[in-house]
């Protein structure tokens, strides 16, 4: 049986010594996505960032800072390790890559990367949603924990704030508590566990999700980093409050875009 993230590095490996190769003889030429789309580079380097964590080891800065395989490949070049030689950097990809392959093969491990899918509809247009789902990504990516709980609850909230302006065609009452922000939204779309309307099955969905973004806000309120913090949470506890909150924002959209497509809201526009 083929080891994925064993496969994911070699190839991630290769993908960007051709591409290192290419971005040294042709510089403005290149095409970071030639050999090795973005998303596996993505996909590899937090295999990485995870295997590091359990060898206990310092992450290279390279593979801490860098979320793009232009970004990489001109870190690399900036003689960030001392060597701006062509057979040096080339060495660098290998050495690196290497270490964490070797691993891999010794203790026969493989990384499971749990994706949630958060497609957010262009008509919205609400920027800071994009914003906030990438500060969760790169909070959880830092090791700041905190911070991403907090950009959960404000990613959760910024859709909820949005889609009021949108049904509505004004802003949310700043005084509207994270709670009742969710409550009213629900509402608008029709996701109210006691309507007769609703199937059971649809009904069970809507309370596990009210008392998700229950259990985001109290967490948020012991760990976050909006307030004087009183327990430090795990990076497991981070990830499952900011995939629980992709997976309310998701649910939100799609509802909102059903109802929109039956005719059952009206879309105000902002001036």
């Amino acid at each position: 049986m083929r080891n994925n993230t064993l496969y994911l590095l070699e190839r991630c490996k290769e993908g960007l010594r051709k591409t290192f190769e290419e971005f040294y003889e042709e510089r403005s030429k290149v095409n970071y996505e030639k050999y090795l789309t973005n998303e596996e580079f993505k996909k590899a380097r937090i295999s990485m960032l995870k295997i590091y964590d359990e060898m206990n080891e310092i992450v290279p800065p390279i593979f801490k800072s860098c979320r793009t395989i232009e970004e990489f490949i001109h870190f690399l070049d900036l003689d960030t390790y001392n060597s701006t030689e062509y057979m040096g950097n080339l060495g660098f990809i290998s050495s690196e890559f290497n270490t964490i392959i070797d691993y891999v093969e010794l203790k026969s491990i493989e990384v499971q990367i749990i994706e949630v899918q958060c497609n957010v509809p262009d008509n919205l247009n609400y920027d800071s949603i994009i914003e906030d789902i990438k500060k969760c990504e790169n909070r959880i990516d830092d090791g700041d924990y905190s911070g991403a709980i907090t950009s959960a609850k404000s990613l959760i909230e910024g859709v909820c704030k949005e889609l009021l302006y949108i049904i509505e065609g004004t802003e949310a009452d700043t005084n509207l508590k994270f709670p009742e922000l969710f409550k009213k939204s629900r509402e608008h779309l029709g996701l109210v566990p006691k309507k007769q309307t609703l199937e059971k099955s649809l009904k069970d969905v809507v309370s596990g999700l009210i008392k998700v973004v229950q259990g985001i806000n109290e967490i948020r309120n012991i760990s976050g980093d909006g307030h004087t913090r009183t327990k430090s949470p795990s990076k497991h506890h981070a990830v499952l409050v900011v995939n629980s909150a992709k997976t309310v924002v998701s649910f939100l959209f799609d509802t909102y875009q059903y109802q929109l497509d039956r005719g059952n809201l009206k879309q105000y526009k902002k001036v």
